[in-house]
């Protein structure tokens, strides 16, 4: 059987492949008539009713607190599902932008294309199972955090239920980011075509890298924000710091190795034009010596061509990012922040 070496599957591997548990579920998803909003509006709603209901049979009013947790219990059983398939998509519309710059055959492309929207079964299972096994740990060893979800038998193990496969769906995505990203890395190896003046084809990958950043940022501030008490843990908190450090490496790691190839470019076009200005130059003196000015115009203008050539050339970025980017990745990770701060330096002045 045919094998391709860059990413190791048959090349007759397809849709078809054996897919992922989360796979399995957005393609049932993808089949559904109506809006794709639909499911996972009801994926929503779902846990926090659930969570509701033991508490009104019992005649008993939910809390502001407790609704809080509810909302981010239903949160990360939407979330996480959404988002691999929000990226799934956008990967393969990605894919399609850049092939005008790479190597790869109809058949590689269809193998990539497979892999970028495809997990393999057994290690998203692994991931799901690692997931579900870190919330009974939790549930064993820093009980106080479920005490919210206790106040009823019903309630308790509900929850416990919607927990495993909020933190099934959340270690899934760490590995669905992990392994889409450094398929990215890979994919960028086979630029070719690196044109300096028309980059836009490899800004399509930076694209999808900040979004999955932005997506867990602000997934992050989120759990802050409604679950604050978690983050008195010192395991939550340490977890919740990984996970940040996570969004910072999946926007640039990916695409550290085209910047290098940009700036190799760069740098060789530079040089080019360097060489280009030092033979212009010697030409210049040397006619100045004899005092030959004949066509000394022309080389005047071809020297003022090449400075300007050179100070294009300086000015083509090499991240392969549009101007936009960066700005809203900082904005989504240090923002919250600031405004965090701000306030704390609010109330310490006003004494609120």
């Amino acid at each position: 059987m045919k094998v391709n070496k860059s990413f190791g599957i048959p090349a007759s591997a397809g849709r078809t492949g054996r897919e992922s548990w989360i796979d399995w579920i957005v393609d049932r998803i993808d089949r559904l008539p109506g809006s794709i909003v639909i499911p996972y509006v009801f994926l929503f709603l779902t846990p926090i009713l659930l969570l509701a209901i033991p508490v009104w049979t019992n005649d008993r009013s939910v809390s502001i607190e407790n609704l809080r947790y509810y909302t981010l219990a239903g949160f990360w059983a939407f979330f996480p599902l959404a988002l691999m398939h929000h990226l799934d998509t956008f990967s393969e519309r990605a894919l399609g932008q850049y092939v005008p710059v790479c190597d790869m055959s109809d058949s590689e492309l269809s193998i990539v294309r497979w892999e970028l929207t495809t997990m393999p079964a057994g290690p998203a299972a692994v991931a799901g199972l690692i997931g579900a096994g870190v919330i009974l740990c939790f549930r064993i060893f820093t009980p106080k955090l479920f005490q919210v979800v206790q106040t009823t038998p019903a309630q308790s193990t509900i929850a416990l239920i919607i927990l495993c496969m909020n933190f099934a769906f959340q270690a899934t995505l760490i590995y669905h980011t992990f392994r889409q990203l450094s398929l990215v890395s890979r994919i960028y190896r086979h630029a070719q075509l690196l044109d300096l003046f028309n980059l836009n084809p490899l800004y399509a990958f930076s694209a999808l890298a900040a979004r999955t950043a932005i997506a867990w940022a602000l997934a992050l501030y989120l759990t802050a924000l409604l679950f604050p008490q978690g983050f008195l843990n010192s395991v939550t908190v340490g977890l919740t710091i990984f996970q940040g450090i996570l969004v910072v490496v999946m926007f640039a790691l990916p695409l550290v190795g085209i910047h290098q190839r940009i700036v190799s470019a760069k740098n060789d076009a530079l040089r080019e034009v360097g060489i280009s200005l030092h033979r212009t130059l010697q030409e210049l003196n040397q006619r100045a010596q004899n005092q030959n000015y004949d066509d000394i115009d022309t080389l005047n203008k071809l020297l003022v061509s090449l400075n300007t050539g050179r100070d294009i050339l300086l000015e083509v970025p090499t991240w392969p990012w549009s101007p936009g980017t960066p700005l809203a990745v900082a904005t989504a990770l240090f923002l919250p922040v600031f405004l965090f701060i701000i306030e704390r330096l609010l109330v310490g002045m006003l004494g609120l």
